[in-house]
Order: C-alpha cells, then sequence, then structure tokens
C-alpha cells in the first residue's frame, strides 16, 4: 500500500512538473468575435477571416486588425517593444500562425478590408503558387514587410451604403485615412 502510495505521489509529481514545463507558456492567440471586436487602428469591426490579424502585447492584451497592413500601421506608431508575439492567417486554410513563420503574397489589387493588397500563407510554396494562379503579384517575406511602404489602393477602397467612405477612408488627423502618396 504505502509503495503504491509512493508511486502515486511520484507520478503527480512528474505530471505537475510536465504540465508547467519550465515555467513558460506558449502564447495563443484569442478567437475573433465577429459582431464585437474592432480594429485597434481603424475601429472597423474585424471579420473571422483570413484577413484578420493579431497582436499579443506582453501583458496579455490582445490587439485585433481587419487587415495586415494595418498590423503594421499600428506597430510603426507605437513599435514592438512591448509586443510578446503577432499572429497572422493563413489565407487558404485561415490558420493562425507566427507572423514571422508566415509568407506573404502582395499586389496593389489583391483584395484586402484596408485595401493593402497583402495575404498571408504558411509557406513559401503557397504563396509562390498562389501568384502563379494569380498571374500577378509578389512573394515576400516579413523582412520585405517592414520595409513595405504600406500605401493603399485608394481605387479598392471600401464605401458605405450612403456613398460616404467607411471608417477607411479619409479620416484627416486620425493617422489612418487618405494620406497622399505619403500613405502607409
Amino acid at each position: 500500500m504505502k509503495k503504491h502510495k509512493g508511486m502515486l505521489l511520484t507520478s503527480l509529481l512528474l505530471t505537475m512538473a510536465l504540465v508547467t514545463g519550465c515555467g513558460s507558456k506558449e502564447v495563443q492567440p484569442v478567437a475573433i468575435q465577429e459582431g464585437v471586436d474592432k480594429c485597434a487602428v481603424c475601429n472597423m469591426q474585424v471579420s473571422d477571416d483570413h484577413n484578420a490579424t493579431q497582436i499579443i502585447t506582453k501583458d496579455g492584451k490582445s490587439l485585433k486588425f481587419d487587415d495586415i497592413g494595418d498590423l503594421f500601421v499600428w506597430t510603426k506608431e507605437h513599435g514592438t517593444e512591448n509586443v510578446e508575439v503577432q499572429f497572422v492567417r493563413d489565407y487558404h486554410s485561415k490558420e493562425w500562425m507566427y507572423l514571422d513563420q508566415a509568407t506573404f503574397a502582395y499586389d496593389k489589387d489583391f483584395k484586402t478590408p484596408m485595401s493593402y493588397g497583402v495575404y498571408s500563407f504558411k509557406d513559401k510554396e503557397s504563396a509562390e503558387a498562389f501568384v502563379k494562379e494569380q498571374g500577378k503579384g509578389k512573394v515576400m517575406t516579413q523582412a520585405d514587410l517592414t520595409s513595405h511602404s504600406w500605401e493603399r489602393n485608394k481605387s479598392e477602397m471600401h464605401h458605405s451604403k450612403d456613398g460616404m467612405k467607411s471608417g477607411h477612408g479619409d479620416q484627416g488627423s486620425s493617422g489612418h485615412g487618405d494620406q497622399g502618396s505619403s500613405g502607409h
């Protein structure tokens, strides 16, 4: 009986050690809540689709974006010192992945919520196949995106039903509207 209790205690301690690991817990993306979540840059609703991106800050806060361009606009303004991890979604599967492990396809005519024209892919082969299939675009890395101009395709920008530009349009001093050639 004592031997059984000793084995049980050892087993329990081993299980606890495995569960707690080295004290580090892998940061996970937070699920998109359509109709609730709003983009941290443009305040538009974030759809649960392949364009959604996300930053988890070092204090555990989730910042969600409706377009990868907004994620880069935010990091340009706020820096990455307080960013724990950045997530993007695979164009085909919508699976979350780390931004630094993804490959991207860009063309000014690719349709995205904020008209930045960048899609994320789980690997280089998928991005290359997409560009080939579309007959346009270029494959990019995270380093390429960091130095990308982030200009929006104004002819692709969305308009609301009443003809006024939605939250994606000219917003004056908000830092996220039409800004001419200086753009994002």
